[in-house]
């Protein structure tokens, strides 16, 4: 009889394992307004050749070496589910005729945005430690304040029949100390705007959520946007594309193609950089598109730590009362200083790596099980 209860509580450790490791994946369910999913969640397979309309996973990749795009699953970083993407860019990186150095990947067409269209995004980046957000800008190493960005993670570029000029309308990016924004001007290709959102935090998985109208109008186009279940980006008006083109969704690290330059001085006949190119590296995971925000958030999420309350029907959130934000966090500002104001609607967190505390928890049970069984024999 003993024997059989050991058994019967193995079976059961077994069962609750195997029921911890499916609750690691988040269970979208069916929902006509999602769009599109590229999860990675199909390994290496899902990272090219789901160029079909209608298709999940992604259709092509830019690069010029195998390691620049790869599919990770634990002990890699992972935010949900069992894989995720790491891209890594360095000196010589260019694709074809492109100017500049890329790991970038693109979705089937469905992804494409034409003028007035409204959409949700999620997805998750994790930039590791050591990530280095800037670097010298290589046409004045005189200044040692002039910078170039290591690379956006994020952006819509354009496209007029596959007529390409200048800079992408919209990037997202890791700078030194903050997560960013970078909205372009069409006759300049420079930012007019450039935001930071939040702090950046090396090692750990930021959770995007963004609400798009894609408009070249300023007074129709907006951005919004959460991060960590904060809006850090309250309703945004401005245009977001260039008249009569459409926006397409590029992932991955784009940088300017001198940095790493082995052979690059300063002034004072010092090298800038090392000989190893320089490489940059950043992880990505969980991207969804849909067509209003329930579409792209999991169900019943896990709750923010701290005991923060979910979005209501209307989206908004109330703190538990005694409750205080979170310390430390930067106010958000556009590239003027003006501080850009956080209060608004919040989402959860949601997901995780696969060793979370509720799965930890029932874990728990039937070890215990196990233990309460040998005392009993014990003391027979």
């Amino acid at each position: 009889m003993q024997k059989l209860s050991i058994a019967i509580a193995i079976a059961a450790a077994t069962a609750l394992l195997a029921g911890a490791s499916r609750a690691a994946v988040p269970a979208y369910p069916d929902n006509p307004d999602v769009i599109w999913r590229g999860d990675f969640e199909g390994g290496a397979s899902s990272l090219t050749g789901h160029c079909n309309y209608g298709d999940n996973g992604w259709c092509n990749e830019q690069i010029v070496r195998p390691q620049q795009i790869q599919a990770v699953s634990d002990p890699d970083p992972v935010f949900e589910g069992h894989h995720a993407v790491r891209f890594e860019v360095k000196y010589g990186d260019v694709f074809g005729s492109y100017s500049d150095e890329r790991s970038i990947m693109t979705p089937p067409t469905q992804m494409w945005e034409d003028e007035g269209n409204e959409r949700w995004y999620r997805w998750q980046v994790m930039w590791p430690q050591g990530y280095v957000g800037s670097y010298p800008k290589w046409d004045e190493l005189g200044t040692p304040s002039s910078r170039s960005p290591a690379g956006s993670i994020v952006e819509w570029h354009h496209s007029n029949g596959g007529v390409e000029t200048g800079s992408a309308p919209l990037y997202i990016r890791g700078a030194d100390k903050f997560i960013e924004i970078c909205l372009v001007d069409q006759k300049t290709s420079a930012c007019r705007e450039t935001i930071n959102l939040t702090e950046l935090v090396r090692g750990h998985w930021h959770d995007f959520v963004m609400h798009a109208k894609w408009s070249s109008d300023p007074s129709v186009g907006y951005l919004e946007i959460w991060i960590d279940g904060v809006n850090v980006l309250p309703k945004h008006m401005g245009s977001n594309k260039y008249p009569g083109m459409q926006n397409y969704l590029c992932i991955g690290l784009y940088r300017n193609v001198h940095i790493g330059d082995p052979n690059l001085l300063y002034p004072d006949g010092t090298h800038v950089y090392g000989t190893d190119g320089t490489p940059g590296v950043a992880y990505v995971d969980g991207f969804i598109a849909g067509k209003t925000k329930e579409s792209v958030l999991p169900p019943d999420p896990t709750p923010t730590p701290g005991g923060s309350t979910p979005p209501t029907s209307d989206g908004s959130t109330t703190p538990p009362s005694g409750t205080a934000a979170p310390s430390g966090s930067p106010e958000p500002t556009t590239s003027n200083g003006t501080p850009v104001s956080t209060a608004g609607v919040g989402f959860p967190h949601g997901g995780g790596c696969s060793s979370s505390g509720f799965q930890s928890a029932w874990l728990a049970l039937p070890l215990f099980g196990l233990f309460a069984l040998r005392r009993r024999r014990l003391a027979a």
